[in-house]
């Protein structure tokens, strides 16, 4: 029985001919990005069927198991000739390297991964075979580019653009307002995990009642939650199963059988919270689940979009829940933000993992350097308000505050909370860094922008400001000189306790 070919959408067939037409120019490598739940497979399956319509040999690498399964899946709904196909994993290929017959196509499946040597030690070796890659998000945190493997970039439709057209599931953002994330170590994203875990037990990395949000937002949805670690997701399944919600865990340890009757289990719906370790992201597709529980803190844009999107299968009058415990997305930005892709290389930003660390005052609310805390009486103190800070070591259990309250986040509030983010510099405007401290007020719930702003520019950092600096300050952002002056005659006289004021506040303030 000959199967029906799929019919692609308008986009999809642009994304193969656009494609097809670099091959034919002589280029050797074209990598094709389009974003999660967009049909990737579909694209992939017709490339596939219209090289060995023609005679060809496709090798088609992946590298999981699960990814290499849905592609034999496609490729034989689509029609396509199997016995021209060789699908493997990377790691077989290369070790068939001597066995294998010359090819007509390398077809690479999340193709950001072939900057592993696994990959290049392939492509090096059938160097004149020409090779697509497949992927939603071509981005590498080291900051390295993809053009040793591709010379050109086909790029996608845009998330927003699918959502509007009905080929993916609308969403709402759920977030706990300003996650400390500074003591998370993000060098890589082993570090990101084992170090997210452990404060997990201590400095609250994962924020709000995992299991009563659930309940509040998304009560008796299928649900993926996304863990640091083994531990960690055992011990949410454990507050799940406690709560009456059946939750079963899974990661890449799982042995194959077992995981392979969890993954059938849930596809039937059978099991209401599935919660993994770096197990479910790529190739993973449950069309029916749309509430996705983000508790793994990360820095990588292709890890945060694969996971978070991981509800936005297109189904009618479906709309996709995400409940972020880890502020991902005032961090990386929501799915539908513009994310700028390309082949390029790119200047590594910080990740913060070297920042020196920092700390919350509980009484003024004001961020601080650690080694900024003050010893009175051999206790420290939050050298702003000078209340005692409390820095005993905690007992090992769970102690993260599950009384913080989500807030829901879209494109204005995401700005908000970026902006939340930023740090206060004494080299900009009052007007930038007054902005900065009503976003960070905003998301605390609770504080005096000025205040806040005035206590870190002046009363930390003994920044100035002159008697015109305010007016136009006040001016500028309708403040009325009033606040403006009581503000700052605070955070004056916080810097200079021990010193002299100037004549002209003198004058002002008494």
């Amino acid at each position: 029985m000959v199967n029906q070919m799929f019919q692609l959408r308008p986009y999809q067939n642009q994304l193969v001919t656009e494609a097809r037409n670099h091959l034919a120019t002589g280029i050797k490598g074209v990598l094709i990005q389009s974003p999660p739940g967009s049909g990737k497979s579909v694209v992939i399956a017709e490339i596939v069927r219209l090289a060995t319509n023609k005679g060809g040999k496709v090798l088609f690498l992946a590298h999981r198991r699960e990814l290499l399964d849905n592609i034999v899946e496609t490729l034989n709904d689509n029609d396509v000739d199997l016995s021209k196909v060789i699908v493997l994993s990377a790691v077989m290929a290369k070790n068939r390297l001597s066995t294998l017959p010359p090819l007509s196509l390398i077809v690479t499946d999340e193709g950001h991964h072939g900057k592993a040597k696994t990959y290049k030690d392939i492509y090096e070796h059938f160097s004149n075979v020409p090779r697509l890659g497949f992927t939603a998000t071509p981005w590498r945190m080291n900051g390295e580019g993809f053009k040793d493997i591709y010379g050109e970039m086909v790029e996608g439709p845009t998330i927003q653009w699918l959502i509007d057209n009905k080929n993916l599931a609308p969403y709402r953002w759920f977030s706990i307002p300003l996650i400390d994330r500074t003591k998370v170590d993000f060098k890589n994203m082993t570090r990101e995990a084992e170090t997210s875990a452990k404060l997990f037990e201590s400095d609250a990395t994962i924020q709000g009642d995992i299991i009563g949000n659930y309940k509040k937002y998304a009560d008796g949805g299928q649900a993926i939650v996304y863990a640091p670690t083994i531990e960690v997701s055992k011990l949410i399944v454990k507050w799940f199963n406690d709560s009456g919600i059946y939750a079963v865990h899974a990661d890449g340890k799982t042995p194959t059988k077992e995981r392979d009757l969890i993954m059938k289990d849930f596809k039937a719906k059978k099991i209401t919270i599935l919660s993994n370790v770096d197990l479910i992201s790529e190739g993973f597709n449950v069309p029916d689940v749309g509430v996705i529980i983000l508790c793994r803190p990360t820095q990588s844009i292709v890890l945060h979009l694969q996971q978070s999107m991981r509800g936005m299968r297109y189904r009618p009058g479906k709309t996709s829940i995400i409940l972020d415990h880890v502020g991902n997305g005032a961090n990386l930005g929501l799915p539908a933000d513009e994310f700028e892709w390309s082949i390029e290389g790119r200047t590594k930003k910080s990740s913060g993992s070297s920042d020196p660390p920092k700390m919350l005052c509980g009484t003024c609310g004001q961020q601080f350097l650690l080694k900024s805390l003050l010893k009175i009486d051999d206790k420290p103190h939050c050298p702003f308000c000078l209340q005692v800070i409390e820095t005993e070591e905690k007992e090992s259990a769970v102690t993260f505050d599950e009384a913080v309250e989500m807030v829901e986040l879209n494109a204005e509030t995401a700005k908000i909370a970026r902006l939340a983010k930023k740090k206060f510099s004494t080299k900009r405007s009052l007007e930038y860094n007054y902005a900065i401290a009503k976003a960070k007020i905003n998301f605390a719930g609770k504080g005096n922008a000025l205040f806040k702003m005035f206590g870190s520019l002046t009363a930390y950092r003994k920044k100035e400001y002159t008697l015109e600096d305010l007016e136009d300050f006040s001016l500028l952002c309708s403040i009325s000189m009033e606040r403006v002056l009581h503000a700052y005659d605070w955070a004056y006289k916080k810097s200079h306790e021990a010193s002299e004021m100037p004549e002209w506040a003198k004058n002002t303030f008494y």
